[in-house]
């Protein structure tokens, strides 16, 4: 194989290392354009450090919304289509939650799901909608129309609701997460009790989450892990 002249490489020692990065399927070499290009893999890594970095920034952000309403806060990661519950703080007058970190959560049920999906491609959700179908259950076309148009209400409010969807007797409000690219890629939610939840309250509470997710939106594209890759 020849070295691909895009590169423009000093000598073949990098061209080995390239080599292999490809064996370990990090980089895919292309024949057509006689260049590499980063693979999934090496994508995906770069994605779980990512979440690292969140999860870091997420938790002040959390403690101080537990502060302010004293229910219980969660943060989840959006990893290859996939919600992954990250981190929580209990709240002191809320319903115990029973998700651990590490699970996996339901994308067209949770807050924190429906505030991804609010910003993602149309056909990206019909992707996923289409799996949770075959894990969860069959859904009418008539459901699907509905969940969109729940999710452009999501998308111009800034943050989403699961009226005991999850479980009976409890609320939560959720809002993205977004990188530099403007893409989610994870959320906070508040969980409570219907009862201290109330239509008046989840506004407020809808608010000041969406605010507190702008904030490390922001924080995250400004962190050395976001820095280093726009070098």
């Amino acid at each position: 194989m020849k070295l691909p002249p895009l590169l423009n490489f000093p000598d073949l020692l990098s061209f080995g290392i390239l080599r292999t990065l490809e064996k370990l399927n990090y980089v895919v070499f292309d024949g057509a354009l006689e260049t590499y290009r980063i693979a999934q893999r090496l994508k995906d890594l770069g994605q779980s450090h990512l979440s690292e970095v969140i999860g870091k920034m997420g938790r002040p952000a959390m403690m101080r919304l537990l502060a302010e309403f004293e229910q219980t806060v969660n943060l989840a990661i959006f990893e290859n289509d996939k919600l992954v519950y990250k981190d929580m703080v209990e709240g002191l007058r809320s319903v115990r939650m029973q998700p651990v970190p590490g699970t996996f959560l339901a994308l067209s049920q949770s807050a924190l799901g429906k505030s991804i999906l609010a910003f993602l491609p149309r056909e990206r959700v019909l992707g996923i909608l289409h799996k949770e179908e075959q894990e969860l259950g069959a859904r009418s076309a008539s459901r699907t129309n509905s969940r969109f148009a729940e999710l452009i209400k999501v998308r111009k409010r800034g943050f989403a609701i699961d009226d005991q969807e999850v479980e009976k007797g409890l609320r939560c409000i959720g809002a993205p997460i977004f990188n530099e690219e403007g893409e989610p890629v994870a959320s906070i939610s508040a969980s409570g009790s219907t009862s201290i939840l109330t239509s008046a309250t989840m506004q407020l509470v809808g608010k000041r989450v969406k605010q507190a997710c702008d904030e490390i939106s922001l924080e995250s594209a400004d962190s050395p892990l976001q820095q280093n890759k726009r070098q």
